[in-house]
């Protein structure tokens, strides 16, 4: 059985994900991208599996984010 963190944190990465997704501007959809991405970051602090979480389109979207800010 999960702890309540891990399913909390699981649900707003799902919400993240699905709010980046559904934004129709695209400035939104990165706010959105930058929860995720540090809701992410929070889960590999604390060892918690995302893998199957993330969709392969946000995946991608998160890496060129990434990409854009160490130009």
């Amino acid at each position: 059985m999960e702890s309540q963190f891990v399913g909390e944190l699981r649900r707003g990465i799902i919400a993240a994900q699905d709010a980046s997704t559904a934004a129709a501007d695209p400035y939104e959809a990165q706010l959105h991208r930058s929860r995720l991405a540090e809701l992410l970051r929070l889960a590999d602090e604390h060892d918690v599996d995302t893998t199957a979480l993330v969709r392969p389109d946000v995946s991608a979207a998160l890496a060129a984010d990434r990409a854009a800010l160490s130009e």
